[in-house]
């Protein structure tokens, strides 16, 4: 199997999905380097870009996206792809490998309907604008924006006329999540919003010792104490052994347990209901030297991991979700670093882009709320309470800080809400993910 018909065999599967897309890395074993590097860059690409793609195939259609099979669908996104956003791939190549893909796994005739479309799809590249570095609140309906701030020019008009569904096409996102931003946020915003989701997100990591910053030669991010690494998997890894301290972490992430360093008296019991993966758990080991650490995740799976990375720390005990309720009023810092929406980091989570609605915003508050109200008795008499997010939905942040102070007769003595930066085109340096967080104390 070569890297196209991998990644269309990945696709395929996709679609059966779609929008609850599959998170994993693409699965490249067996390929040689060079055919597994194009796998994953065009499995990315449409991860990326969907409905982006979905746009330009179906107007080349005689019919609806939705009434084509799940494997020409697929066949039809890997060529559009590669067509539409790869350069030095030659025309005849990709379209070819889609034609024969469909001969032999749809059916003999698939072949030709392939081939007519993804002819269209290659007839409809006009000239590349370069960047000026200037950004657009607005694409016209020709307009394709890249990831790199170029924008495509179409030889004929192919996104839709109304602008919040066109805009929402351009830069692959569903409807209702730009249409609250346009409320929310404004026009210029909301389009930086929706751009900044097309940006390859670089890998920033902060606690690094100065010789290390030489030798890798990281480069300074705009937020103090972080720095921009530019290297390759084995040379991430290489430089997390030789600094093991480091952590990968993006500035926004890293705020709400930063914000917990100044506290007075200092914590000696610190619980993190909703660890994850431990980034924060380690965050908040390193800053507070002398406290225990209790941490918990419900997901089993990231309780595992939980228990691997911390085997070992002598300040660091990872316990049972169900177990939680043993440490009652002992929490000088109650962590909730609850799951949310993720519109925060969608360059990131790309795949967050597609399910966001306002059904599944309901469902997230409601939970952050009763993950809240289920661990709040953990919370010592005179502790504080820590709630995140890495969100940029005012019902997922400020509202949830209201409504812990109303009911759990609680005060907000600080609170940040950060929209993320970094739009196609600029320095990685500028670059930072959304998010939000705010600290609380019982009311005296």
């Amino acid at each position: 199997m070569n890297a196209r018909d991998l990644v269309t065999q990945r696709i395929v599967s996709q679609t059966h999905r779609f929008p609850e897309l599959e998170l994993a890395p693409i699965d490249i074993a067996g390929l040689d380097a060079r055919d597994g590097a194009l796998a994953a860059a065009i499995d990315h690409q449409i991860m990326r870009r969907w409905l982006t793609l979905v746009a330009v195939v179906e107007s080349r259609l005689t019919r609806r996206w939705d009434q084509v099979e799940p494997r020409l669908q697929g066949a039809l996104l890997v060529g559009a792809a590669q067509l539409l956003f790869f350069d030095r791939l030659p025309d005849h190549a990709v379209i070819n490998e889609a034609v024969e893909w469909a001969k032999r796994n749809v059916r003999p005739k698939a072949g030709a309907m392939v081939n007519a479309v993804l002819r269209k799809v290659a007839a409809l590249r006009g000239d590349v604008a370069p960047s000026n570095g200037q950004h657009r609140a607005a694409f016209a309906a020709d307009e394709l924006p890249l990831e790199d701030g170029r924008v495509r020019k179409l030889t004929e008009p192919v996104f839709d006329s109304d602008p919040i569904r066109r805009l929402a096409q351009q830069t692959s996102h569903a409807e209702p999540l730009i249409s609250r931003w346009l409320a929310g946020f404004g026009k210029d915003r909301a389009s930086a919003l929706a751009l900044h989701s097309l940006v390859h997100s670089p890998i920033i990591v902060q606690s690094i010792d100065p010789k290390v910053i030489e030798s890798f030669e990281l480069q300074p991010h705009d937020e103090a104490g972080f720095f921009v690494f530019r290297g390759d998997r084995s040379a991430l890894l290489k430089l997390l052994y030789e600094a093991p301290r480091a952590m990968v972490q993006d500035p926004a992430s890293a705020a709400p347990v930063l914000a917990t360093a100044g506290l007075k008296p200092r914590p000696k019991t610190i619980v993190d209901v909703c660890a994850g993966m431990g980034t924060k758990t380690r965050q908040l080991a390193e800053l507070h030297a002398d406290a225990r650490i209790i941490a918990t995740d419900i997901d089993e799976g990231r309780l595992a991991v939980l228990r691997q990375q911390f085997a070992e720390h002598p300040r660091v005990k990872i316990v049972e979700y169900g177990r939680l309720r043993e440490f009652d009023n002992q929490a000088d810092v109650l962590l909730f670093d609850v799951p949310c929406s993720n519109t925060g980091v969608l360059a990131r989570r790309v795949e967050a882009k597609y399910r966001f609605d306002a059904e599944s915003l309901k469902s997230l508050t409601d939970l952050q709320r009763q993950i809240i109200a289920d661990s709040i008795p953990l919370l010592a008499h005179s502790g504080r309470l820590v709630y995140s997010t890495c969100s940029i939905e005012a019902a997922e942040n400020e509202r949830q800080t209201e409504w812990i102070g109303k009911w759990h007769r609680m005060a907000a003595v600080q609170q940040r809400s950060r929209l993320p930066a970094g739009l196609p085109g600029e320095p990685a340096a500028s670059y930072h993910d959304g998010g939000y967080f705010s600290i609380l104390e019982r009311r005296r």
